[in-house]
């Protein structure tokens, strides 16, 4: 490298900047944390307080390029984030901060976050944090935010973390070391001769269409159902993200017909050598495999799910891209993963606030009344991204899907049958997959009396057809 302050990307790193070289104008890794202000907000503490944000975490101040085709990240050549005020008296909060959120970085040019103020009345306005993937995941976002708030009240700050070149360098050292083949084994016999579970799509994918066509839609459990699924999975032995993913595959392999698939699932790996706090991209994606019989039940799709959910991130620190690198060529180990985001990391728990509820529940912190606004991101990265969601308003599973291949109603209708299936296995475990329906006798009969349909996601399941 040509400059002393030129520093090697991570491997996860690597792939995000070939993916931003592709698409730079693409916001679908921009990570984002919009909340709602009210009261009296003090506006240049608040800009001292983003612009500390670089002391404790300086991957915020770094600059990407490439030296002799190599990507490079520089420290301080992009500068300190600095808050930007707009103000939008007659706008929509919710509409502005959405309309922030996709702008897309110039990561050469200017800092990987960006932090905007949305200022409808002096003490009405809008925060939105956003950052690129390449310096940031869901958990540093909430760093981030925690972190922005104690400066502005005055909070002493806390210690320095480590440095994200250490993560860097314990990567470099796995890679060199006999745990690498040890890694490899086990990730070769998980993905071998095994397919990705594919969703009937309503439009062929488009390979040269350039941006992600992404979309989303939300699903709320009720707050039985949710408690009961901690009951039950409680008592089968599991966590409550396998006993969601067991179902979650169970409902695949009724919609699709697939008796063996692989799924992806998203992890951090900043739980391991003291990186709870570093901000940075502490992410990676492990493949799990699901397998039917026509005796398979619930109860062994979710002990099966939490096996291969603790294995696979006893394996997690092997880079996904190195994997893919391992078994090429091939088509993708996953059009389809589902993850698990425990949404608040603040004390008390912020509370959402929807698009149409802006006047929704708040909570004081810093001096600031605060609530979340829930602004959809990063979106179109896959075929389908189940994204759980654990918070102070309850359990929710967000459907983030390539809108240029699935109607939106598709989606809709995807996330009905795996609610059924979460219901259908709280009630019995026991129950044999091969014979649920993917609708209940209701919406059966209804279907059935306006003649039937010829997409799986509104039968009964694929191994029912003729």
């Amino acid at each position: 490298m040509s400059g002393s302050d030129e520093r090697p990307l991570s491997v996860g790193q690597q792939a995000l900047w070939l993916l931003y070289r592709l698409a730079p104008e693409s916001p679908a890794y921009n990570v984002v944390l919009a909340m709602r202000i009210r009261g009296p907000l003090d506006t240049e503490r608040l800009a001292r307080a983003v612009a500390g944000l670089a002391d404790r975490h300086p991957v915020l101040t770094e600059g990407f390029h490439e030296v002799d085709g190599v990507p490079v990240r520089t420290p301080g050549r992009a500068g300190a984030p600095r808050l930007v005020v707009r103000e939008v008296p007659v706008a929509d909060l919710f509409e502005a901060a959405c309309a922030e959120s996709v702008v897309p970085f110039r990561l050469d040019l200017e800092p990987p976050m960006r932090a905007v103020l949305l200022r409808r009345a002096a003490d009405d306005a809008a925060l939105v944090l956003v950052t690129h993937h390449l310096v940031s995941d869901a958990t540093a976002q909430w760093l981030i935010a925690r972190d922005l708030l104690e400066a502005y009240a005055g909070a002493p700050a806390r210690p320095a973390t480590s440095a994200f070149d250490e993560v860097v360098a314990a990567e470099r050292r796995l890679l060199d070391s006999p745990r690498r083949e040890v890694l490899e084994r086990y990730w070769r016999g998980v993905v071998t001769g095994v397919p990705a579970a594919k969703l009937p799509a309503d439009h062929l994918a488009d390979g040269l269409a350039g941006l992600p066509k992404g979309s989303s839609t939300t699903v709320w459990f009720d707050p039985d159902l949710a408690v009961s699924v901690e009951a039950a999975a409680r008592r089968a032995g599991v966590t409550p993200f396998a006993f969601l993913t067991g179902a979650f595959q169970a409902m695949l392999h009724r919609h699709t017909g697939e008796s063996d698939f692989l799924i992806g699932c998203p992890v951090t790996t900043r739980l391991r050598g003291g990186l709870r706090e570093v901000v940075g991209y502490l992410a990676n994606s492990v493949v799990l495999r699901a397998t039917f019989d026509r005796t398979t039940t619930l109860r062994a799709t979710i002990k099966a799910a939490q096996r291969s959910v603790v294995t696979a991130n006893a394996h997690a620190d092997l880079p996904f891209s190195t994997l893919t690198e391992l078994v090429a060529p091939r088509p993708p180990l996953f059009t389809i993963a589902i993850t698990m985001l425990v949404a608040d990391r603040l004390e008390p728990p912020l509370p959402m606030v929807t698009p149409d509820a802006v006047e929704g529940r708040e909570i004081t912190y810093g001096g600031l009344r605060l609530a979340l606004l829930d602004v959809p991101q990063m979106e179109g990265q896959f075929d389908l991204l189940v994204e759980l969601r654990q918070s102070a308003d309850g359990l929710s599973a967000v459907l983030k899907y390539d809108a240029g291949q699935f109607e939106r109603s598709t989606i809709e209708r995807v996330a009905a049958a795996f609610t059924r299936f979460v219901r259908l296995a709280v009630e019995d475990l026991d129950a044999v997959v091969a014979d649920l329906s993917l609708v209940d006798a209701s919406d059966l009969t209804l279907l059935l009396a306006m003649g039937g349909s010829t997409h799986p996601a509104m039968g009964t399941g694929v191994g029912d057809r003729a």
